[in-house]
């Protein structure tokens, strides 16, 4: 199925784990007894870091015990098939990789030529499943609070018979989504999912902004409302042109605070974006800098809300990379929010790779984790490495200043894709 350029562009803005990769090849056969591990032998969720591998019979899931730093502590071991044959195409990807609040279940998105695919993963019993069946749509974001395991579902078309339906017509808005049942509910968003950009939940789950967008050319609005669907609220329009389209919106721990990225309004796919931080209610927005473009690497912010970790484009006068994934430079950036000061904590520089991506932080927002990569081969798939950078409090270094970083691991092969 052909997708429209509206559809292009909005899936951009939801990559928000995204490590590019096709296909790999793992030299040994990875063994039927080697994908099954007894749920009586899983530790806590949170325990691991989770990977997409790439066996001869498709993409496996696997994982790592985690370290102290979020780094992998061995190789990844794989747990189970996504099925179907998904990961034997080069063309075949994955999208994003994420793990719920309660750490009961982990999202895994898969892009395919016909359409994109969204599995859920028990953590406690091992089994994957296709949620929601018989659809064709986004994964978007979990919901925190509640029971910790419903998330945000853009619909876009129904793949048969049995796909719900509103009476006999298919107009969905935003779907919240119980990963441990299926059940869902419709949220109306004034206008049909084609057009929803974005969307993601406050910190106690009350609350959500989304954005929508009905072409090139057109900008996007961006809306607050309940997470019942009632009081919608416009916050703002971005008008057509330029940086314009809102996305990658991501809630500060206390909730005070959103960080999101205007996106170039074009169809060149990888053009600068720009970064904003605002308050909860959209007042008080500024421009926090350049940000990396188009690639759906989503803002993130430290556990004391008072710094954001961002993928900058460290070659932003190659006109290449504006329109060739692989061509992208990219390092991490932080700013804090209160002074509004930015410091370049990893680089191509300090790593000697092309790609500085994946940023978390530790628990006391005094560090960040980070992946080392070059581009993926198609065939040969990545060897991501992990780096801590030590951030300091006030960020008195100054402007892409270059702070040490450390490594953590070796590099590992065969990745697709990391939570």
């Amino acid at each position: 199925m052909k997708q429209n350029r509206t559809v292009a562009l909005t899936a951009l803005m939801i990559l928000t784990a995204f490590i590019v990769g096709a296909g790999i090849y793992i030299k040994e056969q990875v063994s039927a007894s080697a994908l099954r591990v007894h749920a009586a032998t899983a530790v806590a969720a949170d325990n691991y870091n989770y990977y997409i591998l790439k066996a001869p019979q498709g993409f496996a899931l696997a994982r790592a015990p985690k370290g102290a730093n979020g780094q992998p502590l061995t190789a990844p071991q794989p747990l189970a098939l996504l099925g179907n044959g998904f990961g034997q195409l080069e063309s075949d990807s994955i999208a994003s990789l994420q793990l719920s609040p309660d750490k009961r279940f982990l999202e895994i998105s898969g892009v395919q030529d016909h359409g994109d695919t969204s599995w859920i993963f028990n953590t406690l019993t091992l089994q994957i499943s296709v949620v929601p069946a018989h659809v064709v749509g986004n994964f978007l974001h979990w919901i925190p609070g509640g029971n910790g395991h419903t998330f945000l579902y853009r619909p876009m078309l129904p793949l048969d018979s049995q796909a719900p339906m509103n009476g006999n017509a298919w107009n969905p808005g935003l779907w919240t989504i119980d990963a441990a049942t299926g059940a869902y509910t419709n949220l109306n968003i004034g206008m049909p999912s084609a057009y929803l950009a974005d969307a993601a939940a406050s910190p106690d789950g009350s609350r959500l902004i989304y954005s929508t967008t009905q072409g090139i050319g057109t900008g996007s609005d961006t809306w607050l409302m309940k997470s019942d669907g009632s009081g919608r609220t416009l916050l703002f329009h971005s008008a057509g042109s330029g940086q314009s389209i809102a996305g990658l919106f991501t809630w500060s721990p206390d909730g005070q605070r959103i960080a999101y990225e205007r996106i170039a309004d074009s169809d060149t796919p990888f053009q600068i974006a720009g970064l904003w931080v605002m308050d909860r209610d959209g007042r008080h927005q500024y421009r926090v800098g350049d940000a990396d473009g188009g690639h759906g690497y989503a803002p993130v912010w430290s556990p004391d809300s008072q710094k954001v970790a961002f993928i900058v484009r460290t070659n932003s006068t190659d006109n290449a990379a504006d329109t060739q994934a692989q061509a992208l430079q990219s390092g991490i950036q932080v700013a804090n929010v209160q002074s509004n000061r930015s410091t370049l904590i990893a680089s191509v520089r300090q790593t000697g790779v092309q790609w500085n991506t994946n940023p978390t932080w530790s628990k006391d927002s005094a560090s960040v984790t980070f992946i080392a990569q070059n581009p993926v081969n198609r065939v040969l798939g990545g060897s991501p490495r992990y780096y801590i950078a030590h951030v300091a409090s006030d960020n008195s270094l100054s402007p892409f200043a270059q702070s040490p970083v450390k490594p953590l691991t070796p590099a590992f092969s065969h990745i697709v894709a990391a939570s």
